[in-house]
């Protein structure tokens, strides 16, 4: 998988997106960011009926989204495990290129009942590059959570 071809999506925060401060309702830009890494876990399977979101990772907003700002959504492949697809997603500001938002999205490849399932893409870890610096990031964030459990 190449980790410079990432899927782009562009959204227009509207009127009906804001929140009681006038600016950018988390829960719209939430969603907006799970959906641009859903198109991008599709893309690299192939079957989007087969894939599930289980968690939302180290999202972090960095500035409020305003009434009529643009803001492009750009998701790559960032980590491969047995039934995994870890997609990091980043938005920002199309005109200034503020960064908005940034962070990782996990999804598991399912079978008819639900259940995890292999996805059987070969995906070896990258050398160098963001491919790398992504990748290792996913396994600090798979360290800590696995760290935190009860």
């Amino acid at each position: 998988m190449d980790t410079s071809e990432f899927t782009t999506i562009s959204k227009l925060v509207r009127p009906e997106n804001l929140n009681h401060h006038g600016t950018l309702f988390a829960g719209v830009a939430s969603m907006w960011f799970v959906e641009g890494a859903f198109i991008e876990a599709s893309r690299v399977y192939g079957d989007p009926s087969k894939i599930v979101c289980i968690k939302v990772h180290g999202m972090k907003f960095v500035r409020p989204g305003n009434n009529g700002d643009i803001l492009q959504i750009e998701s790559v492949l960032a980590h491969v495990g047995k039934t995994s697809l870890t997609i990091y997603t980043k938005i920002y500001k199309r005109l200034t290129k503020e960064m908005f938002v940034d962070g990782f999205v996990t999804f598991v490849t399912v079978d008819e009942k639900g259940r995890a399932m292999p996805h059987g893409i070969k995906y070896e870890k990258p050398s160098e590059g963001l491919g790398l610096k992504l990748w290792e990031e996913v396994e600090r964030l798979r360290h800590s959570d696995s760290q935190t459990k009860m």
